[in-house]
């Protein structure tokens, strides 16, 4: 297990909807048009596939953006700078700006540790999709719980942590299909909780589309 540095902002005198994070999202991409790490873009229109270093966030009902890696100076650069933002017909002046400087330990644990998405789980693909409703009930819960661990490689790889043992990752939980509109196409997205020996810090996200606010995983606290 590692010490991971990452950083929130948001704008707290603004409310926002989780559908609108796509909009915020056109916002600072549109504002900072050479900043690649913003809209996850690279050279000739191609995506990259690794974790986004910048992520779009409702955090208490206010919009805000998620910085790891590189992305934590942009972050840091993008609040200096004055924001009206523009959702739809709304038109937002920003005055109050919450920054977090966030310390976490991350990676492969001993134990296990207890999670829920607090945000809908994207799950699958297209191609995956067409695999998966094909099984039975048995079957989708193993592919789940393959995706998730696949979903935990790909996240360490955006902190360059090396998991140990990855075929000593274990997990369980229960996953339940929801269905959210997508660039207008109905996507087949999960919610749910889970257990696994791995440390995820709050406010990270795991599966397709972490950039707008999909897949959020919050910690389950033992009750005292």
């Amino acid at each position: 297990m590692i010490c991971v540095d990452y950083i929130l902002a948001a704008f707290t005198d603004i409310d926002l909807k989780a559908f609108e994070i796509p909009k915020l999202r056109g916002y600072f991409a549109h504002k900072y048009p050479d900043e690649a790490l913003l809209h996850n873009h690279l050279a000739q229109g191609k995506l990259s596939y690794q974790t986004p270093k910048i992520q779009y966030r409702i955090y208490e009902g206010h919009p805000a953006l998620i910085g790891i890696g590189e992305g934590i100076q942009l972050v840091k650069q993008i609040m200096l700078d004055n924001h009206n933002i523009q959702i739809g017909e709304k038109n937002m002046m920003v005055r109050e700006v919450q920054v977090e400087l966030l310390k976490a330990d991350f990676g492969q644990t001993p134990g296990f540790q207890d999670y829920r998405f607090s945000s809908v789980w994207m799950a699958l693909n297209q191609e995956n999709y067409r695999d998966y409703i094909k099984m039975n009930s048995m079957d989708q819960k193993k592919r789940l719980k393959q995706i998730l661990r696949g979903n935990l490689l790909t996240l360490s790889k955006a902190f360059s942590y090396t998991i140990p043992d990855f075929e000593a990752i274990e997990v369980d939980g229960w996953f339940k299909p929801v269905s959210r509109n997508f660039h207008n196409i109905p996507m087949h997205c999960f919610t749910g909780e889970f257990t696994v020996n791995f440390m995820i810090p709050d406010y990270l996200a795991l599966g397709k589309q972490s950039a707008r606010g999909f897949g959020v995983v919050q910690r389950q606290k033992e009750e005292k």
